[in-house]
């Protein structure tokens, strides 16, 4: 008999956990499992990438009214004579002014009230921190409960109060990297003993075969640079666009293209014109399909401040791109630094100096390609891990 599985997020919006479930649902062995992705929202780049035999629910347009913009949630639950929840919409908004610390438990008693109660399975797995994690143990009946971390918990331990009396109560919690495990380990003690770690899954025949599709990049002779991530403090792409201000005050020649938004666009925009490289660093958007810039570009850049475990910097090692990424906490779980990439300091002027010596160097760049051909890129094998948790 199958067993009976459901899996957890706000949204396929853009995003390494996105992704990365998107790729997990693609190899996921439908003999064994009939499977349920709950989504708050319906939405997201990745959504058109989930199997057929994949059952996808949402949280309904109460939720989506609830979790939008204040005003027109306010005069849609009036209308309909529902004062309670207008009232609880204006709690829900006061929450979100605060400290994320403070916001977080009434923001989410706001939310659950809103959100649909599930049963009937095997196991539910929350495939984000946060909210997809609070969801499965207050509002699903499941028989196993398992969350994954995505991140290094040193970036979110502002909601440690919050995680713990959850954490508490998983089967499993799934870190994307051994230091994301490790890490949750530290800040909480009850999970010893209960932790396992599941890298994000990489095929790289399904990424070539997707790279097939154009040929976007100009091949003239110019050196393309790709960086791929959300416009937030996280990713460091303010940090990319300063290095390519940098760069071309060092007179050399490149363009650099990123893919992704975020909240940051804006502030972005600007810093770009600031630096007066429109020309040169190319905002590109999202792209559900980004592998034939991987497959083209000649350096890829990954500028974080912090990483779980970066599924961007794994896919350019599929294509053997040279790498430059910067000194994030879980880099040297990807990179050993002059071998198949460069590790650089957490800075404009870090990022640029590698990039530099990339740039100036087509035999490094050539070096690290080839050590990147002779290594071991996928990891579908990981998913055997999963399968072993469930």
């Amino acid at each position: 008999m199958k067993q009976k599985l459901l899996f957890v997020l706000p949204s396929l919006r853009s995003g390494g956990a996105e992704k990365s479930l998107a790729t997990l649902l693609r190899l996921l062995d439908y003999s064994r499992y009939d499977v349920d992705l709950l989504l708050f929202r319906r939405e997201g780049l990745f959504l058109p990438q989930v199997p057929p035999q994949v059952r996808v629910l949402d949280a309904g347009e109460e939720y989506a009214v609830f979790d939008g913009a204040a005003r027109p949630a306010l005069a849609y639950f009036l209308r309909r004579g529902m004062f309670l929840t207008a009232l609880r919409r204006i709690l829900y908004g006061r929450a979100i002014r605060k400290s994320a610390a403070d916001s977080l438990p009434t923001m989410w008693r706001q939310l659950r009230r809103m959100l649909p109660k599930l049963s009937g399975y095997e196991t539910a797995v929350a495939y984000l921190e946060g909210t997809s994690t609070y969801y499965v143990l207050d509002c699903v009946q499941a028989k196993k409960k398992v969350a994954f971390l995505h991140t290094d918990y040193d970036r979110i331990a502002f909601q440690k109060d919050m995680d713990a009396p959850y954490y508490a109560r998983l089967d499993r919690l799934v870190g994307v990297s051994a230091q994301c495990t490790e890490k949750a380990e530290v800040y909480f003690p009850c999970l010893v003993g209960k932790t396992a770690t599941v890298q994000n899954l990489i095929a790289p025949s399904v990424l070539h075969d997707m790279a097939k599709a154009e040929r976007p990049l100009p091949q003239d002779g110019t050196p393309n640079l790709l960086t791929v991530g959300r416009m937030s403090e996280p990713k460091g792409i303010d940090m990319a666009v300063c290095a390519c201000g940098e760069l071309m005050r060092r007179g050399y020649d490149f363009r650099w293209y990123h893919i992704g938004v975020g909240e940051q666009q804006r502030e972005i925009e600007a810093l770009i014109e600031q630096q007066q490289v429109r020309q040169r660093f190319i905002l590109l958007g999202e792209r559900g399909n980004p592998y034939p810039y991987y497959q083209q570009c000649d350096i890829y850049v990954q500028p974080s401040r912090f990483e779980g475990k970066s599924i961007a910097v794994d896919e350019a090692k599929c294509f053997a791109r040279p790498i430059v990424v910067t000194d994030f906490g879980t880099v040297r779980d990807q990179i050993e630094d002059g071998v198949d990439g460069l590790i650089a300091p957490i800075s404009p002027q870090g990022i640029a100096d590698a990039v530099q010596r990339l740039l100036c160097s087509p035999q490094l760049r050539q070096t690290l390609s080839d050590n990147l051909q002779e290594e071991k890129t996928g990891n579908e094998e990981e998913i055997e891990k999963l399968y072993a948790l469930l």
